[in-house]
């Protein structure tokens, strides 16, 4: 859609320095840098806004007299602003009569200029130990005058209780690449298309609950009960409908929806717990009784929530999903090695890239501020722009895809003056066939007369999302000088990767096998079903799964019947055709989630964080089933079974 035809955004609403010119490339005392270079600047230069390693611009001079290669500007580190983002000079590729220039983000070219030895023992809980995040905080404090930065491990979020708080965490949120409903299609309150104050309601709400660390199937029976009471706020700004007296009691503000939230989650009145005390003490509670033990519904008293707030929780469990973006594993610290440590000569930045591809997190700057966080939670951050074939100032999205495979990576092609989302935003892609399918979906699906068609399985399909969001990895923008203010800019957009488990110490070191035997590490395609299970099995046991062993699988299968179908089960062996293990520590656990995608990761299973999903791949034929009621209730266990194909 030309810049003519398309509807313009807000101006607020941008990605600095891609509608630039090479006019507003300025040094420090506010000269042109094109003015400075002298000598005639050659094609087009480009700005490159990334999250995969740093930010540039590039630009070739023609110089025949090697006048600017004598001059004094090439020998020193100097600065050029560009609306309001700063690069540092890097280097020079010197081809006669042609000179090539990178500037880079200065906030790197700083790191870059220190080195090492450095190092500190990992965390172990001893006093001067550190994680792995606050090692590589710890470098970039080091920078001066000192870098923002952003971090999930070393920010605790402070409850939300009121109406300020939920607006600056909102705020906070859009500039972390966090939470939040974002721009969103298709969401429903009791099956009408949601209005935008809806959904900022439903946002607040959520917002507040994620700051009280709610587990999932609390915010759903948060959600359910604004649905139910209020409309979301539609038919009564009373948005739990409190009544007066309980109110007054409470010093809620019925209409402030932080506070009231708040006190549906912590208790209305002090000494009543909320609806967090009663899921503690109630683990398999479904949302809907939840949300009658707080709300004390007078319709659902009888069927104890099922009738009146029942209804409606699966409508509240999409709010919630579009809210978190879906279950992709969890991120947490895990077991670290022994040390971390910038090495001899190595430069900080270096450093820092090395350690955090170590666990496949990302590390890079946006506008000046420093992340380090993984891919999956920047995946969940809110929706910056849901695109679909009417979406103002996209002129072309183009992909690739093999019919067993999902797509993964997309380019776009956009208006600069309309382009809002930033490297580690998040898009959705809407009517684009494979690649609007679900992340890990196998894009292309036969019907039951063979014709295929680009169709998700995927229950939030009907958004018009589905779960095909992708992370912007990259933006480049040319810097032309022709005064033209209508121009191209290039967008690629992928599907994230799982982080991975910290490498143990002494891999580091030195190759050891295990000493409980098998067949190597986790993810390993050699010797029975038995064997690769039980790679599985060892993971597991030592990564918050203690009971589980070799043995107690073997006991658990000898006592499994068929499926639930009347099929052979893989739980039933022979452990040299096929076997499988069920692992549990709870309903929906942290270490469940981690569990299921480090299981992904390793074998290289298609996975979005629950299903059952089937997978052939080297002579063995897996199955990774999580958070699903296919094959029976798999809400409360991983089950992991490996056949020979």
């Amino acid at each position: 859609m030309s810049p003519a035809s398309a509807k313009t955004r807000p101006k607020a609403d941008r990605v600095q320095g891609i509608a630039s010119d090479l006019s507003d490339l300025t040094l420090h005392e506010g000269k042109a840098l094109r003015v400075v270079l002298g000598g005639s600047i050659k094609k087009t230069p480009t700005l490159t806004r990334t999250i995969d390693g740093a930010s540039s611009i590039k630009l070739a001079v023609d110089d025949p007299e090697d006048k600017l290669l004598d001059a004094a500007l090439l020998a020193e580190k100097f600065d050029a602003e560009l609306d309001d983002l700063w690069f540092r000079f890097k280097a020079a590729d010197y081809d006669h009569p042609q000179i090539s220039l990178v500037l880079e983000e200065r906030a790197v070219a700083k790191l870059r200029e220190l080195k090492g030895p450095v190092k500190a023992y990992a965390h172990r809980g001893k006093p001067n130990e550190l994680t792995r995040a606050e090692f590589i905080i710890g470098l970039v404090r080091q920078v001066k005058p000192a870098i923002p930065f952003y971090c999930p491990q070393l920010h605790k979020r402070q409850p939300i209780e009121k109406e300020s708080q939920g607006k600056k965490a909102k705020d906070e949120a859009k500039a972390n690449r966090g939470k939040g409903l974002g721009e969103t299609k298709g969401l429903t309150v009791k099956g009408e298309k949601a209005t935008r104050s809806q959904l900022d309601v439903i946002d607040r709400a959520l917002r507040t609950a994620e700051s009280h660390d709610s587990p999932f199937r609390v915010s759903v029976s948060l959600i359910a009960g604004i649905i139910v009471e209020s409309l979301a706020g539609k038919a009564s700004s009373n948005i739990l409908q409190l009544i007066p007296s309980t109110a007054a009691a409470s010093g809620i503000n019925p209409a402030d929806v932080e506070a009231a939230s708040a006190g549906y989650l912590t208790g209305y009145i002090d000494g009543e717990g909320g609806a967090l005390a009663y899921f503690h003490s109630h683990p398999n509670a479904e949302p809907f009784e939840i949300t009658q033990a707080v709300q004390r519904s007078g319709a659902g008293l009888a069927s104890n929530g099922q009738a009146n707030y029942g209804p409606w929780v699966a409508e509240a469990r999409e709010l919630v999903e579009a809210f978190e973006g879906g279950s992709f594993g969890n991120s947490r610290e895990r077991a670290e090695p022994v040390t971390f440590e910038v090495e001899e000569d190595e430069n900080y930045w270096e450093a820092i890239q090395r350690l955090a591809e170590d666990v496949n997190w990302r590390a890079f700057f946006v506008a000046g501020r420093f992340f380090f966080i993984d891919e999956i939670e920047l995946f969940r951050g809110m929706v910056r722009l849901a695109i679909d074939r009417e979406t103002p100032g996209v002129e072309k999205v183009r992909f690739k895809f093999n019919v067993d495979l999902p797509v993964t990576d997309i380019e776009i092609e956009a208006w600069a003056d309309q382009w809002s989302v930033p490297p580690g935003g998040v898009i959705t892609l809407a009517e684009y066939g494979p690649a609007s399918l679900g992340f890990g979906d196998v894009p292309v699906k036969a019907d039951a007369k063979g014709s295929k068609a680009g169709l998700s399985s995927n229950r939030n399909a009907k958004t018009r999302e589905g779960r095909a969001r992708y992370l912007v990895e990259s933006v480049e923008a040319p810097l032309r000088d022709d005064g033209a203010d209508a121009r191209l800019v290039k967008i690629k957009a992928r599907k994230p990767t799982a982080p991975l488990p910290e490498p143990a110490a002494e891999k580091r070191a030195a190759s050891s096998s295990s000493s409980s035997g098998g067949m190597g590490e986790m993810g390993t395609l050699e010797g029975t079903p038995e064997d690769i299970v039980n790679q599985v099995v060892d993971y597991a046991h030592s990564h918050g799964f203690p009971s589980v062993t070799r043995e107690s699988v073997r006991q658990a299968n000898a006592a499994h019947g068929p499926t639930i179908s009347g099929g052979t089960s893989d739980h039933q062996g022979p452990p040299n055709v096929r076997w499988a293990a069920d692992i549990s520590n709870g309903v929906e656990t942290e270490e469940e989630t981690h569990l299921a995608a480090a299981i992904a990761n390793a074998f290289g299973i298609p996975w979005d964080g629950s299903g059952l999903v089937t997978h052939t791949t080297g002579g063995y034929r897996l199955q990774l089933i999580y958070r699903t009621m296919e094959g029976g209730n798999h809400f409360n266990h991983v089950h992991f079974g490996c056949a020979v194909a």
